[in-house]
């Protein structure tokens, strides 16, 4: 899918997992417990998940505008 919210579909799922991975590693946590500074993790990863797809995508979609192709690659 070439659109943003498949981005913010991968960011959705790192954010996820990461919420995950602590809950997983420490069953009796609370989001209370969780500390500030993993929660900038959390999201700057999320943040940077979302602005790397984003930037396949406007890369992917020039490529397509200036080749002429569907494809993302052009003709060889």
């Amino acid at each position: 899918m070439n659109t943003i919210i498949s981005a913010c579909i991968a960011a959705l799922i790192l954010f996820l997992s990461s919420l995950v991975t602590l809950f997983t590693n420490d069953p009796n946590l609370e989001f209370a417990m969780i500390s500030t500074s993993v929660w900038v993790s959390i999201g700057g990863g999320a943040a940077v998940t979302f602005l790397k797809d984003y930037q396949a995508i406007s890369t992917r979609r020039l490529i397509n505008k200036k080749t002429g192709s569907g494809d993302g690659g052009g003709n060889v």
